[in-house]
């Protein structure tokens, strides 16, 4: 969740809407003393404060074993209802702008370690939202698709993936090298052809968003397979596990 960004108010709702149906509530992850890492979550705690925010802390999973681990909340928040229009997510690689004053993206930012892994979200809202900035109304949220991913270990798949182009192979954390070859391409856009399941795995650079990122857009085929947790959290009803 970043402060600095426009869309904070949106991030905002996810965050309260996983609050209230997915860490909390009677089948939520403390209730159910949901495991991570061989130990069991007791309670969890909101971060408020932006420095915090800013360095890859939302939320803080305290677990019976004394241990605290820290989530990065990340949503897809342009793109509401799922099913019917993305099937993929994107992790940040280069960015214009951030709180720290550099140009590296959220993935392998040198100034966001304070994560343990990283909760991506896919909205569900009702059917006749079209408007991509749906945080500014009155609007509901019906339900959110979760997945939680190990930092390291998401880390370790791009690097993976980037290993497989000799003109990308350990470019992944250089924010100045990936602009220029992202120059190269055509559309702001470059296909991996080694990942090919659904729609694979490509660099987009995002030219609409204040911040200009490159991206590496990963389809939820392949996150699903390093996913600790794929969950459905809804309004009205207990989370659902996804298998």
């Amino acid at each position: 969740m970043c402060r600095e960004r426009k869309d904070s108010l949106g991030e905002e709702k996810v965050n309260k809407f996983l609050r209230e149906h997915l860490y909390g509530g009677k089948y939520g992850l403390v209730k159910t003393r949901y495991s991570l890492d061989g130990s069991k979550v007791v309670r969890y705690e909101t971060v408020t404060e932006k420095i915090r925010q800013s360095a890859g802390e939302d939320m803080l999973l305290h677990m019976d074993d004394k241990r605290v681990v820290v989530i990065d909340e990340k949503a897809a928040l342009y793109y509401p209802n799922p099913r019917k229009t993305i099937n993929t997510f994107a992790f940040e690689l280069k960015t214009k702008i951030n709180a720290h004053g550099n140009n590296q993206g959220w993935l392998f930012g040198k100034n966001y370690t304070n994560t343990d892994y990283y909760l991506i979200n896919w909205i569900t809202l009702p059917d006749d939202v079209k408007d991509k900035h749906w945080w500014k109304k009155d609007i509901e949220i019906i339900s959110v698709e979760s997945m939680l991913l190990n930092k390291k270990r998401i880390q370790d798949f791009v690097r993976g993936v980037f290993s497989c182009e000799d003109d990308l192979f350990g470019k992944y954390d250089e924010p100045d090298y990936l602009e220029k070859f992202m120059d190269t391409t055509d559309n702001d856009y470059y296909r991996f052809n080694d990942f090919y399941k659904g729609k694979g795995i490509r660099l987009m650079r995002n030219i609409e968003l204040p911040e200009k990122p490159i991206n590496i857009v990963i389809d939820k085929g392949y996150l699903k397979k390093i996913a600790e947790l794929h969950i459905e959290s809804y309004f009205n009803k207990a989370p659902k596990k996804i298998y």
